[in-house]
């Protein structure tokens, strides 16, 4: 198997992988919000948010190695 295809199935997991846990910060907001409000429930998704913002730095950094993949391989 070629360096390429190799590379492109890594980042086929890699993003299925970042998708599952895209699926649990919803179940995790979902949790959050059953919680009272208070400082505890405003923490927790605030927690909650800046995992989700590291998940999508991950999927951006992910698209961008695709994208150069691509144009090597058309190159």
């Amino acid at each position: 198997m070629s360096q390429i295809m190799t590379k492109e199935s890594d980042l086929r997991l890699h993003w299925a992988e970042l998708q599952e846990l895209e699926q649990k910060v919803v179940e995790l907001i979902e949790t959050a919000l059953k919680l009272a409000p208070g400082l505890e429930r405003r923490d927790s998704l605030v927690v909650i948010g800046n995992f989700r913002m590291r998940i999508t730095a991950m999927k951006r950094s992910e698209l961008a190695q695709a994208s150069t993949m691509h144009r090597l391989k058309t190159a």
